[in-house]
């Protein structure tokens, strides 16, 4: 339940959000499947894709490496996934957390057991990024593997898409999207189903109360987050000098299993 005191702290908040904040364009996009399919559809260039679920603010755990919480993931009539983030700083989009991504949702997703690694499907990782990170200035980067010896393409079903929202000023519909993604107000935004979306979360009580209620519940996430990962630098201090997982586990409140996969990472055997 959100008080009306919070609820107020908070709409000043997203009176300033504009889809380049992720909390705001996970939302906007992941509640309407059409509107995922039209970013899709103009980023790509492809209209023949049909997006049937989409998942917003995705936790992808990993117990013995990294964790990532990703803005948007789209999935295709075919299963392939399409992970869309948006970064305001060019640290937060280098090229090797759109590769640690997809290595992340490729094992979220590839079922256990299986021997045939054809069956691994598609995933697209796209970055709209406010300036020109690869620095080539080009308003849209489409990377996937080649041999190097021949130029030809590596077709391991992976491919990384960077959108360069600094080209926003010409009549392009990439650049115009671009544009709406930096409008605060939705009169302002040029395409009439994006406004409309945008106007909803905005300017009605449902849509601002379910913003809200977003917002509490990631702050309280994040708070979680950032006690589990002391938590864990804790039990790397623990285990480096020596002491055992058990007791490990009791002073840091970690489970069991989880302090094993730390003093494996870590390359310790304490009983």
């Amino acid at each position: 339940m959100v008080t009306e005191e919070t609820r107020q702290k908070y709409k000043k908040t997203i009176d300033e959000f504009c889809l380049m904040d992720d909390t705001f364009m996970s939302v906007v996009f992941s509640e309407n499947t059409k509107l995922a399919e039209m970013l899709l559809h103009i980023i790509l260039g492809d209209d023949k894709i049909r997006v049937i679920k989409c998942s917003h603010q995705f936790e992808i755990n990993n117990l013995i490496g990294h964790s990532s919480r990703l803005d948007l993931l789209c999935e295709d009539e075919y299963g392939k996934h399409f992970n869309v983030e948006v970064q305001r700083t060019n640290a937060g989009a280098v090229p090797q957390r759109a590769r640690n991504y997809m290595g992340l949702i490729d094992t979220r997703y590839f079922p256990s057991g299986t021997k045939d690694y054809k069956e691994l499907t598609d995933t697209c990782v796209i970055f709209i990024t406010e300036f020109d990170v690869l620095g080539h200035d080009l308003p849209i980067y489409h990377i996937s593997r080649r041999i190097d010896e021949n130029n030809a393409l590596f077709n391991d079903g992976g491919k990384i898409v960077y959108v360069n929202a600094e080209k926003r000023y010409d009549n392009t519909q990439l650049s115009m999207l671009m544009h709406d993604f930096f409008c605060k107000n939705a009169n302002d935004i040029k395409n009439t189903a994006l406004a409309n979306e945008v106007r909803r979360y905005k300017e009605t009580e449902t849509g601002v109360d379910k913003m809200c209620k977003l917002m509490q519940d990631l702050a309280r996430e994040e708070a979680k987050q950032a006690v589990h990962d002391n938590s864990i630098k804790i039990a790397e201090n623990s285990i480096n000098e020596g002491v055992s997982i058990a007791l490990t586990a009791k002073i840091t409140d970690l489970p069991i299993n989880e302090v094993e996969a730390i003093a494996e990472r870590l390359g310790k055997k304490t009983a």
